[in-house]
């Protein structure tokens, strides 16, 4: 009777060969392939970038005229039933007189039509004082910038939220000046109206891109996590 090595004797005899090594990830294992958090970084730091110049551009423009006052249309039509004669070419195209952001921000003497009020000489007169609404909207700007600049990137939406009431501050600064411009040289206000001049379009520009540019990253930002479902689902998992 041939004696026979037991089994557990014959398994620790044999040489023991290495597991074999998993196959890395790819497209033939049928595992995703998702982009890397860092891959959407430089896109932020460029929506940074750029809001935050439309920004310091939106400031840089209160040095230009904001609110013009000009003649209300009122006044010119009295005028031609008078038979007074129509006012000056300059009086009717280019009013009476400018206030730069600047100007109804902080205070300030505005640029005067001399070419319809040729007998003025000390523009201070016109000096309206501070005007709230307009060194409001500055701050908002203000502050606006300075949360693109050092603020989280999770709060970049409330960059574009400040840039709205910013406006709207601006807008009514622009329609009621001729109201305060009357009270100031004790005159009725039938006589003169007040608008928005090309300083004020040119914020109202900048601030509307920024608010698309938040808005567009925004929309981006959410259809990539809405569409990553789709994307894990999308190929048949490896067996």
């Amino acid at each position: 009777m041939t004696g026979s090595l037991p089994l557990s004797w014959q398994a620790m005899s044999r040489p023991q060969r290495p597991p074999a090594a998993a196959p890395p990830p790819g497209p033939d294992t049928g595992s995703p392939i998702r982009m890397p958090a860092a891959a959407a970084r430089p896109r932020h730091r460029f929506l940074r970038a750029v809001s935050l110049v439309l920004l310091v551009a939106a400031l840089g423009s209160f040095g230009l005229g904001m609110v013009r006052i000009s003649f209300s249309p009122a006044l010119i039509s009295e005028l031609q039933q008078l038979s007074l004669g129509p006012l000056p070419a300059a009086c009717v195209n280019g009013g009476i007189a400018a206030y730069s952001g600047l100007a109804l921000a902080a205070g300030g003497a505005p640029s005067v039509n001399g070419s319809c009020l040729t007998q003025i000489h000390d523009t201070g007169q016109a000096n309206l004082g501070v005007q709230p609404l307009a060194l409001l909207a500055l701050l908002v700007i203000v502050a606006a910038a300075a949360l693109t600049a050092w603020g989280p990137r999770f709060q970049r939406l409330l960059t574009g939220g400040l840039c709205v009431p910013a406006l709207a501050l601006l807008g009514v600064t622009a329609l009621d000046l001729d109201q305060v411009f009357a009270h100031h040289f004790h005159q009725g206000s039938s006589a003169i109206s007040s608008g928005p001049d090309l300083g004020l379009w040119i914020v109202a520009a900048l601030l509307l891109l920024v608010i698309l540019a938040q808005l567009g990253s925004a929309g981006l930002e959410w259809a990539r996590l809405a569409l990553a479902p789709l994307d894990d689902g999308g190929r048949p998992p490896s067996r």
